[in-house]
């Protein structure tokens, strides 16, 4: 039993994704909602649930830093075996290190070509740098066709004009 929950309070992509409505969700919890069920979304056809982002609140790493997280987190463990947080990307927020410094694991998700190793290596350092376990990294939108490795050079000179064809 799997829940999957949308951490990305700034930018909530999960519930598009999977055609669910993002009236109600995490932020509602984290604002003071009592009862997590009526949060819960059960897509058709998928084998696990979700709860969306929900509302976009004014400060979510307010919300975030606050005891109702961790209250989620263990009410959420007791309806289900894993709980996976899509949380926003690293870079220029508090929200993903906030998130990973209450959870029991993180998953690193880059993808390939779309951020530079050095600053791969500097979103790793502030999740470590929250106390984060970081289980390992995902790599997405690979494509082996187009990647080269190898060792190599090359020299030359030249010099041409245009020519029109």
């Amino acid at each position: 039993r799997v829940v999957l929950v949308d951490g990305d309070m700034r930018s909530p992509s999960v519930h598009a994704q999977l055609g669910l409505l993002n009236d109600r969700g995490l932020s509602t919890f984290l604002a003071g909602a009592g009862n997590i069920e009526p949060l819960i979304q059960r897509p058709a056809e998928e084998p696990f649930a979700v709860m969306a982002a929900g509302p976009q609140p004014p400060n979510a790493a307010e919300l975030l830093r606050s005891d109702r997280l961790e209250l989620l987190l263990s009410e959420l463990l007791r309806d289900f075996d894993q709980v996976v947080i899509d949380a926003p990307p690293v870079m220029g927020l508090a929200d993903a290190p906030i998130i990973s410094s209450r959870t029991e694991a993180t998953v690193y998700v880059v993808e390939a070509r779309g951020v530079k190793a050095r600053m791969a290596r500097v979103a790793i350092n502030r999740l470590r740098q929250a106390r984060a376990q970081i289980l390992g990294t995902v790599l997405t939108k690979f494509e082996a066709r187009s990647a080269h490795y190898g060792y190599g050079y090359d020299y030359g000179y030249g010099y041409g004009r245009n020519k029109p064809d």
